[in-house]
């Protein structure tokens, strides 16, 4: 018992009489370690909330979809992949002479919009 109050207080003085330097230290590193631990719960807190209102994929992948039938030129030169907005204003055009789309593949009628062009955004497209 003489023994374990010796080292505790040996341990006391020893803090006490500890470099100021060192003292710093030994409290920067406690600081980074208690903040390294609260950023992690607050990483995983997010996490967990990000999962919680998660939309099911699907109608994620719906939302991201542009209308050939209402998206502006702006809108489009946007959402497809090698359109800017001279392409897009001739796909608004083409839709107010020719009337709404009623299949996608009719994209491809537009001037300047080859297979390829059409091949690359069809995921991107809906009516």
């Amino acid at each position: 018992m003489k023994n374990l109050s010796i080292k505790s207080l040996v341990m006391v003085l020893g803090l006490a009489v500890m470099p100021f330097g060192a003292q710093a230290a030994t409290e920067s590193a406690t600081k980074s370690a208690t903040s390294s631990s609260i950023e992690k719960s607050a990483s995983k807190e997010k996490k967990a909330d990000q999962k919680a209102t998660k939309e099911p994929a699907a109608s994620k992948a719906e939302e991201e979809k542009v209308s050939l039938n209402s998206a502006s030129a702006e809108e489009l030169s946007k959402a497809l992949n090698g359109v800017g907005l001279k392409k897009g204003q001739t796909i608004v055009n083409y839709r107010e002479e020719m009337g709404p789309f009623t299949q996608l593949e009719q994209l491809q009628e537009v001037p300047g919009i080859g297979p390829a062009l059409f091949q690359r955004n069809q995921s991107r497209l809906k009516l």
